[in-house]
């Protein structure tokens, strides 16, 4: 899934992508507040939303992505987002890391769950849709990225979706 992610938003940056990302970088708050970033485009409000859910897990901690805060981030506070966005904009190793963060927190609020193996090809269109737009109902993106999904897994030897046992 993170190979049809990261395909899909590293085939879509273009001029507009590198010039919103140095507005944010150069002038953060004078012209851009925030930018998807990085190669797997994450906002820096959508990463930091998506790192709470996971510390809030236990599943990370803010110190295993270099975060020193002695309080929980804070998407309304300019400072902890500009703070995830330059992490998600110089870290390639974490940009990944945190797209697989927000495929969890996409998951769980499309279908109230994180076992994606549990999921119907609607649901996966669903969460890779969440990925890409806030919005509830299936996209061209997300029916596009479960395709690139499918052909990974096809190459690789894997199962295809629909073959997996859930119950194992």
């Amino acid at each position: 899934m993170i190979r049809a992610i990261l395909y899909r938003e590293m085939t879509e940056i273009d001029l507009v992508d590198v010039l919103a990302d140095l507005a944010v970088y150069l002038a953060p708050g004078l012209v851009k507040k925030d930018s998807s970033t990085g190669y797997a485009q994450i906002y820096g409000y959508v990463g930091l939303n998506a790192l709470n859910l996971a510390v809030d897990r236990g599943l990370t901690t803010y110190e295993e992505h270099g975060i020193r805060s002695g309080h929980r981030l804070d998407p309304e506070d300019p400072a902890d987002v500009r703070k995830v966005w330059l992490l998600l904009s110089r870290d390639r190793k974490e940009n990944i890391a945190f797209a697989a963060m927000n495929l969890l927190s996409c998951a769980l609020e499309m279908t109230g769950g994180t076992d994606f193996n549990a999921c119907t090809e609607e649901e996966l269109c669903l969460i890779l849709t969440r990925y890409n737009a806030n919005v509830r109902h299936v996209t061209k993106y997300g029916e596009d990225t479960l395709r690139y999904m499918q052909r990974y897994q096809a190459a690789a030897g894997e199962p295809r979706h629909e073959d997996m046992d859930t119950n194992a």
